[in-house]
């Protein structure tokens, strides 16, 4: 038996396309992509210029209701105060309820990427070699609107201020597994009664240049020359790299005797986490999946249950060759023996890759999938033509009532986490 019973009281959500939770999982339900063509990308003439990126529109619906400039702000701090208030209505709570109680903020966030107008600030203090001259760098200080002037935390620093958050506040940079370990080290230390109350996630925001340059030079930006919507193929044998993309997702996290005392309305509960890390290589696994099926059994055990009582899985899924199939082969020998009762998923065939967004965005949408009894297709999918058949990867939505959802996180450095979530 746990030490407490963790539970789900609120979430919020922002994505490209969709502003909230419940949109984006329409959206997908309806077997619509958020990936579109990127208008910098295409003008800076990118051989790809696909991504799942927050439009001008959208941003002036996240900075209208910032209380104060947001243009003094940085944009990761701008959009988790958005989806923070979200969260918050959604649990029917207030920044004050936090300041009362012993509470937490962890947030998955992993750096700030320069764009090109940072890089022509930059460019100014170059001496006559072409090098930047760092002594001119720090005599003419960076605004606070570049990132030169930031801090890897300055997002989590912000938000706990405005809800006034002193118990517990840790930024997570552990790459496309930090919102996965952002909200499972929040469970931890509710489970361990540290704290009673904790806002948990990410937010993301390298659907920029720099980002798709690293990315692209390790071969890991889709190569395929395809319609932007159709880009992103987990486990398909024509899947050739993931689409870049951004976004955010903070839950609300409770204990039981918590959430009774104020009467909240709960949506769904924590039941199992586990973080395996591996040494193997920068940018994969195990080729034989066995990492990542530790990471899963690991999971599993902790929320002690079999893996029978998995009904469904929000697969990493990024569409890479390596991590699918590794990915592939550690699914197929944790639930080998109950193969045809569990159903997969991949969001990020709709939804691109968020990096350390993705794993608290799929996890939300896992948790909507528990409350009403709707399982998400994976886009872009085929079974006839799939690479793994006996994995019973959904291409439309299915109606059916499940209990438990595993959703996997597993990311560069080898840091694998997984996420046992049940209904309420």
């Amino acid at each position: 038996m746990r030490a407490r019973e963790v539970c789900v009281s609120g979430y919020g959500l922002a994505a490209p396309m969709a502003l909230d939770a419940a949109t984006l999982f329409e959206r997908i339900s309806r077997k619509r992509s958020c990936v579109r063509e990127h208008p910098w990308f295409k003008a800076l003439g990118f051989r790809n210029s696909a991504a799942g990126f927050i439009d001008d529109e959208q941003w002036q619906r996240i900075t209208a209701g910032f209380g104060g400039n947001a243009a003094q702000h940085p944009r990761q701090s701008v959009l988790a105060d958005y989806v923070a208030r979200q969260a918050l209505q959604h649990a029917g709570l207030t920044p004050a309820d936090f300041a009362r109680s012993r509470s937490g903020l962890f947030l998955g966030a992993n750096k700030y990427c320069a764009d090109s107008h940072d890089l022509q600030w930059a460019a100014r203090c170059m001496d006559e070699a072409g090098q930047v001259d760092l002594d001119r760098l720090l005599e003419r200080p960076a605004t606070s609107g570049t990132a030169f002037a930031r801090r890897v935390d300055q997002q989590t620093q912000d938000l706990a201020e405005r809800l006034g958050i002193r118990d517990h506040i840790s930024t997570h940079s552990d790459a496309c597994a930090a919102g996965t370990m952002a909200i499972g080290s929040a469970f931890r230390a509710i489970e361990r009664g540290e704290i009673d109350l904790a806002l948990c996630g990410a937010v993301e925001l390298m659907a920029n240049e720099l980002p798709y340059y690293m990315f692209n030079s390790l071969g890991a930006i889709c190569q395929a020359d395809l319609p932007a919507s159709e880009q992103s193929r987990p486990f398909m044998p024509d899947r050739s790299g993931f689409v870049l993309s951004e976004g955010a997702a903070l839950v609300v996290l409770e204990s039981a005797e918590h959430a009774r005392r104020r009467k909240a309305k709960v949506l769904g509960r924590v039941l199992g986490y586990a973080n395996v890390c591996e040494a193997q290589k920068m940018t994969s696994s195990s080729r034989d999946g066995s990492k990542y099926e530790e990471c899963m059994e690991a999971a599993i055990e902790d929320a002690g249950l079999l893996s029978s009582a998995v009904q469904h899985v929000n697969t990493h899924g990024t569409s890479t060759q390596a991590n699918d199939s590794c990915e592939a082969l550690a699914l197929q020998r944790v639930f080998g023996d109950v193969q045809d009762h569990v159903t997969y998923t991949a969001n990020k065939s709709a939804v691109g890759h968020s990096l350390a967004g993705s794993g608290a965005i799929e996890a939300v949408l896992s948790l909507i999938s528990l409350r009403d009894g709707v399982l998400l297709p994976t886009l872009n999918y085929e079974p006839e033509r799939a690479d793994y058949p006996a994995l019973r990867f959904l291409d439309e939505p299915l109606q059916q009532s499940i209990n438990v959802v595993m959703s996997n996180s597993f990311g560069f450095g080898g840091i694998n986490s997984s996420l046992l979530l049940g209904r309420a």
